[in-house]
């Protein structure tokens, strides 16, 4: 059974009383790549198989154990991340693997809510990395539910350490794989993470992991968030990328941004992923690693791309270019609105920062009515929330051309940008990208250029 379907078979809310499946996994190596797991779930579930969402040619199955909710497997997770090479499943690199619990696990095959509790033993050596965090019995806790929410797991000899800067964060990465010198590495993350602090002005991730994983592609390729029981970042980074490469990419604080904001999916990934969006280049530019042309220039390319879903079909139904462009053009216009009504006092993100203050961070769930709600509370008037309502299920106009004249910038054929301070927006331009009428100072790159 798909993961997708057998999620959607479930109930969609997990309580803490729910029967349970217990695990006691047992790493034959210290690399994590072969697996003995023993399972035994709550009779009452009535438990008669389990289901593997991976290639079933890398388990073995002890029939004499197979019964009344019990089982015993041996799993070459070694061979199976091999064979998927993808973060969103299992990955095999130098001396660990990394798997997803959903891929991990032997999967009770119910249509009820049930929790599934696993600890992970390592005779011969290694530990787990995660930011889940064990019980006092040392068992982590994953409802079925909500399995695919569950950030990775890193079996093996990899250490984490602590992010310079950031005692919240931990980064792990295996040594030697890419051509980038570790503390190279450790300065461009701890760069991207104060740039994240500033704005959220305060570091948003509670005993987050970073996990960097080396990739055959070039750059930085892709990177996501998940967040049950703790965030987890892990983003593809090029063996052979430099540190260039890393200065000049945009997915590394695209995706530390998520950690700011309470996970929004009622209406769609919109709001998430338009937040993201639009605040990656305003970061990179007062960190100063992007110029202030960059960014109007990407954003007057990239946002008519978030046109139809603004416009047209709303943005709870958009496509993938919708969900992020049409969220970061909504986000721009919600930035716009907030300044204008609070005198250039109160912006968008500063209703952001006061919903992180609530706890509104990437490891809750809120409605996205919610999050627009406390911003309109701090605003003292309904403007954003009805500014919401006008395209989430279906489009509303916008001119986006006209949008530009107002704030007083514009694209020239080739690409230069060009500034009109007499616009009648125009005052807001440095309160949009620079968070004020000065610009911040720069990030430091010490250690970040050079050797590579």
């Amino acid at each position: 059974m798909a993961m997708a379907a057998l999620l959607a078979a479930l109930p969609s809310l997990a309580r803490a009383d729910d029967p349970t499946c217990d695990y006691d996994v047992t790493a034959l190596d210290s690399h994590g790549a072969k697996l003995d797991i023993s399972v035994a779930c709550d009779p009452a579930l009535g438990i008669t198989k389990f289901t593997a969402l991976s290639n079933r040619d890398h388990w073995w199955t002890d029939p004499n154990g197979y019964k009344d909710g019990k089982g015993r497997f041996t799993y070459d997770l070694g061979a199976f991340a091999g064979t998927e090479g993808d973060m969103g499943s299992a990955i095999a690199f130098g001396d660990a693997t990394l798997a997803t619990p959903g891929f991990l696990l032997p999967l009770p095959d119910t249509e009820r809510a049930v929790m599934l509790r696993f600890r992970i033993k390592f005779p011969a050596g290694g530990h787990v990395l995660t930011a889940l965090r064990p019980d006092k019995d040392g068992y982590y806790q994953v409802p079925l539910v909500r399995l695919d929410e569950a950030g990775p797991l890193i079996l093996g000899d990899i250490k984490g350490q602590p992010i310079p800067g950031d005692p919240e964060l931990t980064l792990a990465t295996p040594p030697g794989a890419l051509k980038i010198a570790p503390e190279q590495i450790a300065a461009w993350v701890s760069a991207v993470a104060e740039g994240n602090r500033r704005f959220w002005a305060r570091s948003p991730a509670k005993g987050g992991l970073v996990l960097l994983i080396p990739s055959p592609r070039g750059g930085v390729p892709f990177g996501r968030v998940l967040s049950l029981g703790g965030a987890v970042v892990t983003v593809l980074v090029g063996q052979q990328a430099t540190t260039q490469d890393l200065y000049d990419d945009w997915v590394l604080v695209h995706e530390f941004i998520h950690l700011g904001s309470p996970l929004m999916r009622d209406t769609g990934a919109w709001l998430n992923e338009g937040i993201a969006t639009f605040y990656e280049p305003i970061l990179r530019a007062r960190a100063g690693w992007k110029s202030e042309d960059d960014v109007w220039r990407e954003w007057i390319s990239s946002m008519p791309r978030g046109m139809p879903a603004m416009t047209d079909i709303g943005l709870e139904n958009a496509g993938r270019g919708g969900i992020y462009w049409g969220g970061a053009l909504f986000v721009l216009m919600a930035e716009i609105e907030a300044l204008k009504s609070s005198g250039g006092k109160i912006g968008f993100s500063d209703c952001l920062r006061t919903v992180l203050a609530e706890g509104g961070d990437v490891t809750v769930k809120w409605p996205t009515m919610k999050l627009l709600d406390r911003c309109d509370a701090l605003l003292g008037k309904p403007m954003i929330a009805k500014l919401a309502k006008q395209h989430i299920e279906k489009g509303s106009a916008v001119d986006l051309d006209q949008l530009w004249r107002r704030l007083g910038v514009s694209m020239a054929e080739g690409g230069a940008i060009r500034y009109d301070d007499e616009a009648e927006l125009a005052w807001l331009r440095p309160l949009i990208i620079w968070g004020g009428t000065t610009r911040p100072a720069p990030i430091s790159a010490s250690g970040f250029f050079g050797g590579g």
